[in-house]
Formats: C-alpha cells, sequence, structure tokens
C-alpha cells in the first residue's frame, strides 16, 4: 500500500527565494554601476555630496576611499571591487530577509 506524499513547503518559500535573488542581482548591479563610475571619473571621491550618496546605496563603497587611487597596483582593484559588489549584494539579500521576515511575521494573514 503506497502512503500519500506530504506536500512540499517549497511552495511557501518561493516568495522568499525570489525576493532574496532580486536583491543580490540588484545590490551586485547598483555596487557595479558605481565602480564603474568610480573607473570613469575618479575625482568623484572629492566631492561629498556625490561620494555620501553612492555610500548610502552602497555602504561598501567606503572602500574605495582606502584603496586611492585609480593608478594603483591592478591586483588590489580588482580585489577591492570584487569585494564591494559580493558584499553589497550581501547587504541587499540581507535586508530582504529582514523584509520578508518581518512582514511575514506582523502582517496580518488572510485566511
Amino acid at each position: 500500500m503506497r502512503l500519500p506524499v506530504k506536500e512540499s513547503s517549497r511552495k511557501q518559500h518561493d516568495a522568499l527565494i525570489i525576493a532574496i535573488s532580486a536583491a543580490v542581482v540588484a545590490g551586485m548591479a547598483i555596487a557595479a554601476f558605481l565602480v564603474a563610475w568610480w573607473r570613469h571619473s575618479p575625482d568623484m571621491l572629492v566631492s561629498d555630496a556625490e561620494f555620501r550618496t553612492a555610500v548610502a546605496l552602497c555602504p561598501p563603497f567606503m572602500l574605495l576611499r582606502v584603496v586611492g587611487g585609480v593608478e594603483d597596483n591592478v591586483l588590489s582593484l580588482v580585489m577591492t571591487e570584487g569585494v564591494i559588489v559580493i558584499a553589497n549584494g550581501s547587504l541587499y539579500a540581507g535586508l530582504a530577509a529582514f523584509v520578508y521576515w518581518a512582514l511575514t511575521s506582523f502582517w496580518p494573514r488572510k485566511a
């Protein structure tokens, strides 16, 4: 006799997976755009307003002040830019997971 298989909880977490995936892609895209903008216009670090806006969108962007100019060692620039892109994607994913948790925990469900 064959026993019925329980329905998977996968459908329950589909929205979370989609939200985290979209947040990772968005965070990495924003960081890649800001790094490309910095490579094109390195003097943006001089302007406080532009730098603060960039850090508000991508907090790991602060590392560029530590690295210095575009003329530095290529390996250090590639590593720093990679860390910035991956860190911003992770930050956005964590924020999306927190928002998802808050909404599912405190938002009343309709039965």
